[in-house]
């Protein structure tokens, strides 16, 4: 009987796995066409292909073979490009392949998050088939961009940290520091979040002279992660440069965006590019134009981002409201923005119920009294989606989210009274009406 069982789940382990290939190998790239418009979909995102490229070929890491080396985008992701390049060749498929085998191994560490929620098969295996078959995670699965390995590396370290938090010794808090690392080395956004951790711990946990020491401890282990590509950016341009120097390009597109109010954003985004072309030569930076500016020296190109930031922190200084009018922008954008306005009605079809029935699971994880098994969850998505909306959002971004939101989503489908009062507090007046037939 238990060969039966193993064989029924591994068969419908491989069955899983066959759906999903189809779906982003054959499928996706057969409607790219139909779809392009919409979604950067079955195409690399954000030059990641060029930096591989020359890295593969000795050229160094930068864009284009004669521009300067660059510090405009963390280095993770296009090392794992290289190394697919050089070994495999510059197949796309090849790339599509790697992010499959990524998305699956994060569904698999959903279910060891799911087991310390709950106990249902809804949450251990229902939040990640969810997430595998999520429209968000098929489209990154098969374009050539950071989400799916970011994914992966989150998920990594929201285990580690969960453990963490749950021993309290400090060699977890150190592996979850390198863990975190790693992360930062492929996109800069969680670097901060070790203070979120720290106030969490000091407020809700109250571990005090612990908390600090074991915080500490993890930011020592990121850096001990980060210093290679610190050490080579304070070489090239006598500054530290923790991550990349795309702050300042991003500060300007958000509140490019958030002053020509167009919900499809593509030719906006377009316009906010010329607009940086013509701040460059103003400046005299010696340069090659596009959508980002590729520098000739990498101090010119770190020199322009903190232009660019303290022009757009100037502009929001001298009007506040424009920076919460960019703040709420962002807030919906996180979620649902996109070119059209086609692509950004699917995304709020597809994105807000799932957000909704994430925080109806926090609540029922929060009156089940299990909140410290949640709170790493619910803190990196709040501060996630917290340090996009002051600079730039896009629906993108929500995607590396989508294990968390899923985990939590299924548990609020599981029955039990936390989602009874969950769906009372978020509709009262429903309440009112049925409380009679009680």
């Amino acid at each position: 009987m238990m060969g039966r069982q193993n064989c029924a789940v591994l068969g419908l382990v491989i069955g899983i796995i066959a759906i999903n290939c189809a779906l982003v190998l054959v499928l996706i790239p057969s409607v790219s066409t139909h779809i392009g418009g919409f979604y950067n979909a079955n195409v690399y995102a954000d030059g990641y292909q060029q930096l591989a490229a020359n890295l593969a070929a000795g050229n160094g890491y930068r864009f284009y073979s004669d521009t300067a080396l660059t510090l405009f985008r963390e280095p993770g992701y296009p090392m794992v490009l290289a190394a697919v390049f050089t070994v495999l060749g510059p197949d796309f498929r090849l790339v599509q392949v790697a992010n499959i085998i990524f998305a699956v191994v994060v569904a698999y560490l959903m279910t060891r998050i799911g087991r310390t929620l709950s106990t249902s098969r809804i949450v251990i295996l229902g939040s990640p088939l969810l997430f595998l078959f999520h429209p968000e995670t098929l489209i990154a699965e098969s374009r050539g961009g950071v989400e799916i390995l970011f994914c992966l590396l989150l998920t990594v370290y929201i285990l580690a940290v969960s453990r963490a938090v749950r021993t309290g010794r400090w060699l977890d808090y150190v592996i979850s520091g390198a863990m975190l690392g790693l992360a930062v080395v492929v996109r800069s956004t969680p670097i901060l979040f070790p203070f979120g951790l720290l106030v969490y711990l000091l407020v809700v946990e109250r571990r005090r002279g612990a908390a600090c020491r074991n915080v500490a401890l993890m930011v020592i282990a990121m850096f001990v992660i980060l210093s290679p590509w610190v050490i080579r950016n304070y070489r090239l341009t006598s500054q530290f440069v923790p991550t990349a120097s795309v702050l300042g390009v991003s500060a300007h597109a958000g509140l490019y965006l958030s002053t020509h109010p167009i919900i499809g954003n593509a030719l906006v985004d377009t316009e906010a590019a010329r607009e940086r072309d013509t701040l460059a030569r103003q400046l005299g930076y010696h340069f090659r134009a596009g959508y980002y500016q590729y520098f000739y020296s990498s101090a010119d190109e770190v020199a322009f981002s903190h232009y660019l930031f303290q022009k757009v922190v100037e502009k929001y200084k001298h009007c506040p409201l424009l920076f919460l009018r960019t703040v709420g922008r962002n807030l919906f954008n996180f979620w649902c923005g996109g070119k059209t306005w086609k692509s950004v009605v699917l995304s709020g079809i597809i994105q807000f119920p799932l957000v909704v029935l994430a925080a109806i699971g926090v609540v029922t994880c929060v009156r089940n009294k299990r909140i410290k098994a949640v709170a790493p969850l619910v803190l990196l998505i709040v501060y996630t989606v917290g340090v996009s909306l002051p600079i730039l959002a896009q629906a993108r971004y929500s995607a590396p989210l989508i294990p968390f939101l899923a985990i939590l989503a299924c548990k609020a489908l599981v029955p039990d009274r936390g989602v009874q009062y969950a769906a009372r507090a978020l509709c009262p007046i429903g309440d009112q009406i049925s409380e009679p037939t009680k």
